[in-house]
């Protein structure tokens, strides 16, 4: 917009941003604005690099200041011009007693004449005079500068650091979305070499089955040609049957074919024998695919609760570690702590969503892991049931079994060495995994309506260790 004041606007151009005075030995930063060659001073105290410009904060790796000599007559031309401006501008009537303002009101906030500050409305008033009154304000002005420029910088600074970690993740984003692209690549290319290879076995074993049935064929109609020669033997005269019988027997004696082969139930045996092999081999190689679909990318950062933690359990610094402790632990005896078993529950909550999370349990355990209501009993004897409030998988080294209730019990040579737990709070299941081999073993449902915990019991003392999921 056009200025509606020229010399107001000359006034402008020639005041410095930071003391918004006429320029005092003026210069010239990189970025190409000006300043008081003191204020400029002032603002960069104490730095040694990064200098930023405190009106656009363009960084400078060092102080460089140029002399603006040709602004430095400007401002003098402005300053002169301003004294010589129109009388009614420069001396800011009042508008009611058309005198000179030169004093201010602190109540009111505003400037007023000497008539004015005898007023009624100005007598009870506190009034300094207008010079006064600029030094004060520009100070607090000053003051009230120096944070919002440092609050700025720290955010100029807190951009800068997350541009840097938003480029990092898009670099990460990019490599992870190369690697799935060339992972489904190689799955195309595994399953069309798998699919070429069932399809030539099918073939062969149907040529197999073709040339099979074209030998019986042979076969049969020799055998039908000479049974038909036979029978019109059988029938001749006397003197013709015997004229020829000899040859005629021999013919039947030496005839002789290889005892019929049930060629096609042994292919297809053979095929049967095969193709789980083929099966197992696509199940290995999408395995660990079914299992990121299914839980992977669910994964959470499980922690432990100090504060729900029995007292003779010992808890890690990170607390991603539980075990029992030979002597009890000086711990208050809060509501929320357990006191009768070895129990803690994990610092996390859950209402929503899917959740998964893995503990390594070890060769000799003797625990139970899963997921509990966070307001189930914690005092004194507690039954750990679906009815009670807890989903979970026990294991036991000491009773030589593991399982999921007393109805779904195996013995522990099957046991795995690490559990995956997933939590669908929507579905109402919590479903169990070995999490090496990333195979499933069990699932609980319910209808779930309070907040669920990550719930430990571990009577050992080798630790229950909650591990990083890789996603």
């Amino acid at each position: 917009m056009a200025a509606a004041n020229p010399a107001e606007s000359l006034r402008g151009e020639a005041s410095c941003s930071i003391c918004l005075d006429y320029f005092t030995d003026p210069v010239t930063t990189d970025c190409g604005h000006n300043f008081c060659r003191s204020c400029i001073t002032q603002s960069w105290e104490g730095r040694d690099t990064d200098f930023s410009c405190p009106q656009c904060r363009a960084m400078s790796p060092q102080r460089n200041l140029r002399p603006n000599r040709q602004l430095a007559n400007v401002t003098e031309i402005a300053k002169k011009l301003s004294q010589c401006s129109v009388r009614p501008k420069e001396e800011n009537l009042c508008e009611e007693h058309e005198e000179k303002l030169k004093l201010f009101c602190e109540e009111d906030q505003k400037m007023i004449c000497l008539i004015c500050r005898e007023s009624r409305d100005h007598r009870s008033h506190s009034v300094i005079p207008i010079e006064e009154a600029v030094q004060e304000y520009k100070e607090k002005l000053k003051m009230h500068l120096e944070p919002l420029r440092k609050d700025l910088e720290d955010l100029l600074k807190f951009k800068s650091t997350e541009e840097k970690k938003a480029e990092e993740l898009r670099r990460e984003t990019e490599i992870k979305r190369q690697k799935v692209e060339s992972d489904f690549e190689e799955l195309h290319r595994f399953l069309n070499k798998e699919k070429q290879i069932l399809l030539s076995r099918l073939e062969k074993i149907l040529q197999k089955i073709g040339e099979h049935v074209t030998q019986l064929e042979e076969q049969s109609s020799s055998l039908t040609q000479l049974i038909t020669e036979m029978e019109e033997k059988s029938q001749q005269p006397a003197i013709e049957l015997l004229k020829d019988v000899k040859d005629s027997l021999s013919r039947c004696q030496k005839i002789k074919f290889p005892e019929p082969k049930a060629f096609s139930s042994d292919l297809k045996m053979d095929f049967e024998l095969s193709y789980p092999q083929q099966l197992k081999k696509l199940i290995t190689k999408f395995g660990g695919l079914d299992w990121w679909m299914k839980c992977g990318r669910y994964s959470v950062n499980v922690t432990l609760d100090p504060e729900t933690a029995a007292p003779y359990l010992v808890l890690s610094e990170d607390r991603k570690s539980v075990r029992r402790g030979n002597t009890r632990q000086n711990v208050p005896d809060t509501p929320q702590r357990f006191d009768t078993y070895p129990c803690v529950l994990g610092s996390e909550g859950f209402t929503s969503g899917r959740h998964y999370w893995e503990v390594e349990v070890g060769d000799k355990p003797n625990c139970t892991l899963g997921v509990c209501e966070d307001s189930v009993r914690r005092k004194r004897k507690m039954k750990v049931s679906p009815k009670d409030g807890y989903w979970t998988v026990v294991l036991s080294d000491v009773l030589g079994f593991w399982g999921f209730s007393p109805e779904t019990l195996f013995p522990l040579s099957e046991r795995p060495r690490a559990v995956g737990i997933l939590l669908d709070f929507q579905a109402g299941k919590v479903s169990f995994y070995d999490a090496d081999n990333k195979s499933y073993f069990f699932t609980f449902t319910h209808t779930f309506t309070g907040k669920l915990r990550p719930f430990f019991i571990n009577y050992c003392e080798l630790p229950l260790r909650i591990r990083s999921v890789p996603v």
